[in-house]
Order: structure tokens, then sequence, then C-alpha cells
């Protein structure tokens, strides 16, 4: 099974969404934008750790098969007819979780200039200045810096996806990411 799953992840505003509208346009792969397998992978693995007292009643294998059954449940209709391309800014940070269960899998990540992300984030911002995105909370709404600083700060959504990329570049597991840039994906 791992052989037809990979994963795509990266920087925000950095061709995520572009990559996977590439990749769909060739008929034997599924890609779509952000799934919400990576939010469930995070709460299975919450549920069966150590905080819980039945976590040791699941040993090592149990976990990769429940693990391993979330993505075979949630891609039954295409994970043996096609090559599948899950979508989400969690992957670079399960890089080892990853090479466990799909030891062939590659994560493709989108990387760009955090100046032009941040760029980007604004200009949609600016686009309706009568709509306040759910991204922000009113209060950092108010000035472009106080935007930034949301954006950019220790539980933002680009802090986060930075670290993760960070950590798949410089981990164990780097042999398997697959880094492009925006500039190059967009020129394609």
């Amino acid at each position: 099974m791992d052989s037809d799953l990979h994963f795509i992840s990266g920087l925000p505003r950095s061709g995520s969404t572009l990559l996977a509208a590439i990749l769909r346009q060739n008929p034997k792969i599924h890609a779509s934008m952000s799934s919400p397998i990576g939010a469930l992978f995070q709460e299975i693995l919450t549920a069966m750790g150590a905080q819980h007292d039945y976590s040791v009643l699941i040993n090592e294998q149990q976990r990769r098969n429940i693990l391993q059954g979330l993505f075979e449940s949630y891609y039954k209709d295409v994970l043996h007819t096609k090559i599948v391309f899950d979508t989400n800014r969690c992957w670079c940070s399960r890089m080892d979780a990853i090479a466990q269960l799909f030891p062939q899998a590659r994560v493709i990540a989108c990387v760009r200039d955090q100046a032009w992300i941040m760029d980007s984030f604004e200009r949609l911002f600016r686009k309706s200045p009568l709509l306040f995105s759910r991204m922000f909370k009113p209060a950092e709404t108010l000035t472009v810096y106080s935007r930034l600083d949301a954006l950019a700060g220790s539980s933002g959504p680009v802090r986060f996806a930075w670290n993760a990329m960070r950590e798949a570049f410089y981990g164990e597991h780097a042999d398997r990411l697959i880094v492009i840039e925006y500039e190059d994906l967009a020129r394609l």
C-alpha cells in the first residue's frame, strides 16, 4: 500500500494547492487541497498516548495498524487504483511516523521566502476589508503589524509550518523530503 501514498506539506501560501492541481491533471493521481487526515492522525496519536490509562493495552503493531487503517479507510475508493498525495501542513512534523508507517512514501514540501508568504496573507486580508478573517482574533486585525505578529507568533500558522519544515529538512528522514520552491512551481 505505501508505494501508492505520498504527502504534500510545506509552508503556507507556497504552492501546495497549485501542486495538487497540477498533479490532478494526471488521471492516475489523486491529490486535493488539505485533507482532514493530518488532524485525525494527531487526535488518534493523542488518544493512544501515555496520558490515557488504556494506552498500555495498545501495542506498537496495533498502533501501526490503526494509523495505517486511517489512511486505508479514508482513501478506500482510490488508494489501490491511483497514486495518492495527502496534503496537510503537519506532515513535515511527522517524518518519523511517515518513515515507520509508509517506508516508500515521500513528502513534497512547497517553500517560499517568508516575506512573500506574509505579503500574500496581507494581500488576501486587504481584498476584504469589511470581513474579518477567522484566521485572526479581532484585536489581531487592527494593523499589518499585529497581523504579522499573529501569523509568525509562537502559535501562528507560519511559525508552525516553518518549524516543521526545518525539522524535516535537517532531520534524519530528510532523504524522503522533496523541496519545491514556489517560484519554480509557478513557472511550470
